[in-house]
């Protein structure tokens, strides 16, 4: 069978002109008609048929009515943006023609299912076969557009769309999507531009624009939320910008720039476990990738850092902290903490434990560095001080140092030598009730550095 509908169709014209009483010649030529995708010509020659001779065209009639049927609900299902469904429907109009010549309008329907279920590879298979077939045909070519601006490529997009337009002047879908595109891309630029002009706010506001004109481009706005994310993470908004990082990778899970830029920011807020899992996630993706080692051997070294006890935050100071502020922060908190002051007092009396440790690390040059490093996490470094102290140290005794030896205290497998703490018993302080020397009055401890209880 040569199946060459539309000559067919037209041989049996001809012999309806000769006998328009003819039911097989209109049959026929209602047959082709369905093949070509013309239900309502299809619909008219096959009635007629059936009217002149019942049996000649009943089995062709009722499969019209079966395509009918499915394509309305194609419309249906495409109008209510269920795509998987709609396809389901137009492939089993599909089943009651020859498949081999699928009308082009129906696979032009077919693109459109493709497209809505985010199928962009199969959408691109049939709108290329579609343009080798009619390379002016509008509909082919906005589908084209389509998929090129589900890709991204706003400038292949254009100009897809100004093709059709020419073939069809009127196409408002064509129109329609060559004024978004090219709004999109404005914008983009304009947030491109200023971020490398490190003018933060305006990048901001101009991705911003650009997420706001089609909320349904996943690709692109995957794109966006990155840029933004970069925005703000220049901006030091690093929680606001992991909720922009997670949304990209919720509009496309395979964008690992976004996946990169979401770990950076876990590393910024200390989310060491998560930026490990991203840092996976890339090495995955490009085993190859040294950087993408390197920093998933720092993340998962942060990782083990954060789970030992952290002497920065005991002093209540970040990781840049220096010697001064190390050592202001100690002697705010050991006065604050010490046992004297807090006389039964079992949780201040671990907190000032944990306040000698952390100040025993952080003051002594050596041991800062290795600490600040992680090589002694394998050594058990951040245990806490055995029996009061470490490397025979004593927290009294780096308490005695900072204030000059003017309290007198100490643990004694945990406990004080003596009621008050300090030598001399109630008051905790030589020379009488007052605490300090003559009695009452406060006294400079070396360096300058004023303090009292109380």
């Amino acid at each position: 069978m040569q199946k060459k509908y539309k000559e067919a169709t037209f041989d049996s014209r001809t012999a309806l002109e000769l006998d328009p009483t003819n039911a097989k010649a209109y049959a026929r030529a209602g047959k082709c008609q369905l093949n070509m995708g013309n239900l309502e010509e299809a619909g008219r020659l096959l009635q007629r048929a059936v009217e002149l001779d019942p049996k000649s065209a009943q089995r062709d009639y009722h499969s019209l009515q079966n395509v009918s049927m499915y394509l309305a609900q194609v419309k249906t299902f495409m109008d209510n943006d269920q795509y998987a469904l709609a396809r389901n429907s137009l492939n089993r109009a599909i089943g009651y023609i020859d498949a081999e010549q699928v009308p082009i309008k129906w696979r032009v329907m077919e693109a459109e299912c493709a497209l809505g279920e985010k199928n962009y590879s199969e959408a691109s298979r049939i709108v290329n076969s579609l343009i080798r077939l009619d390379t002016q045909n509008p509909d082919a070519l906005y589908l084209r557009a389509r998929v090129f601006y589900s890709q991204g490529d706003n400038q292949k997009t254009a100009a897809h769309c100004m093709e059709a337009l020419r073939c069809d002047p009127d196409f408002s879908k064509a129109r329609s999507l060559l004024k978004m595109s090219r709004a999109i891309e404005a914008q983009k630029d304009a947030g491109n531009t200023a971020f490398k002009l490190n003018q933060l706010d305006e990048a901001y506001e101009a991705y911003t624009a650009a997420l706001e004109i089609d909320p349904k481009n996943d690709h692109m706005n995957a794109r966006l939320y990155s840029n933004r994310a970069a925005v703000l993470q220049k901006q030091k908004k690093f929680e606001e910008a992991l909720l922009d990082c997670d949304k990209a990778i919720e509009l496309d899970g395979e964008f690992y720039k976004a996946y990169s830029r979401r770990a950076a920011c876990f590393m910024e807020t200390e989310k060491y476990e998560e930026a490990t899992r991203d840092y996976k996630k890339l090495i995955e993706a490009d085993g190859s990738n040294r950087e993408y080692q390197n920093l998933l051997r720092k993340a998962e070294l942060e990782l083990k850092k954060s789970l030992r006890k952290d002497y920065y935050k005991v002093l209540g100071l970040s990781k840049s902290a220096g010697e001064t502020e190390i050592k202001k922060a100690y002697r705010k908190l050991a006065l604050q903490y010490h046992p004297d002051k807090n006389a039964g007092d079992e949780k201040a009396e671990i907190r000032f434990k944990e306040i000698g440790e952390a100040y025993a690390i952080l003051s002594d040059s050596e041991k800062k560095a290795r600490y600040d490093s992680g090589v002694d996490l394998d050594g058990g470094m951040g245990g806490g001080f055995p029996g009061g102290g470490m490397d025979g140290v004593d927290v009294n005794d780096i308490f005695a140092q900072m204030f000059g030896g003017g309290m007198g205290g100490g643990f004694g497998g945990g406990g004080f030598h003596s009621a008050g703490g300090f030598p001399g018993g109630g008051g905790g302080f030589p020379g009488g009730a007052g605490g300090f020397p003559g009695g009452g009055g406060r006294r400079q401890p070396p360096g300058g550095f004023s303090f009292h209880f109380g």
